[in-house]
């Protein structure tokens, strides 16, 4: 079983970085139902390196499921605490057993006993859901791919399980561009073969502004990534956390434009 949909030509995850309000949620939902994007993100808890808003939480997780399942998309969000996860497994169960959810492990936390009570919870079901975790914040390839063995030592089946290069947080790596995180596509590419599970190319937490964002998409498409996760926002100058990296739609589109456009040169040189 896939978390894409049968016949789904774009493996895209894409929604706002945070959900901020049933509005807000009703109109990136409209937006992204019409690039037949399968897989809507927007996080209800948000960690933040500074004191501020820290997501709508609980309120919202309601909300989120019925805007997304009753459109017919796939529901996204990180989960924070073993808690948030109990929340979700038993929230999905509740609006629909069958449906398919995918949650995800962010890179600022990584606290090894906070994953595996994660990985037991949601190892109990429903079967529906996936996990994604995203490389740590600093540049190790042990520490990623340890993150997965404790995921899958706690009973969560790899079958469900994917992971996500969202760049490293810079340091003394030269950055001449000023992304906001640095990506390391090779070992990516190393921890995909290694683990053997789907990895996901993360640009919005690399690029940090349109112009990268464009940029790091540009050079992913030439490695076998799995799928993409976009941060879009109908207005991003009103959005309550990261406005700079979040794509206003017809950013969004350009973007869509080079993947497709990409998708098609590749088939063609593979002879799909």
């Amino acid at each position: 079983m896939s978390l894409w949909p049968i016949n789904n030509k774009r493996p895209i995850i894409a929604g706002p970085c945070a959900l901020e309000s049933r509005q807000q949620l009703k109109a990136s939902v409209k937006l992204l139902k019409k690039y037949d994007i399968p897989v809507f993100r927007a996080c209800l808890w948000k960690p933040r390196t500074k004191p501020g808003w820290d997501g709508i939480g609980y309120l919202g997780v309601g909300m989120l499921l019925e805007e997304t399942l009753s459109a017919g998309m796939i529901p996204a969000t990180e989960v924070v605490t073993a808690r948030h996860a109990e929340c979700l497994a038993e929230s999905i169960k509740a609006f629909d057993p069958q449906a398919k959810m995918l949650l995800w492990i962010g890179a600022r936390n990584q606290n090894h006993f906070e994953v595996s009570e994660i990985a037991r919870i949601l190892s109990r079901g429903p079967e529906g859901i996936y996990l994604m975790f995203k490389n740590q914040m600093w540049e190790d390839e042990a520490h990623w791919l340890g993150i997965a063995e404790h995921l899958l030592e706690h009973g969560f089946p790899r079958e469900r399980l994917l992971t996500c290069h969202r760049g490293f947080a810079p340091g003394k790596t030269p950055n001449p561009h000023n992304l906001r995180n640095i990506p390391e596509f090779e070992m990516s590419m190393r921890v995909k073969s290694k683990l053997s599970i789907p990895t996901i190319f993360d640009p919005s937490h690399i690029g940090g502004s349109p112009e990268n964002i464009h940029s790091m998409m540009k050079q992913a498409l030439t490695y076998n990534y799995d799928g993409f996760i976009i941060e879009v926002h109908p207005h991003p100058v009103i959005a309550k956390t990261d406005s700079k990296q979040q794509l206003a739609p017809h950013q969004f589109e350009e973007l869509l434009h080079l993947i497709d456009n990409q998708s098609v040169v590749h088939q063609h040189l593979n002879g799909d």
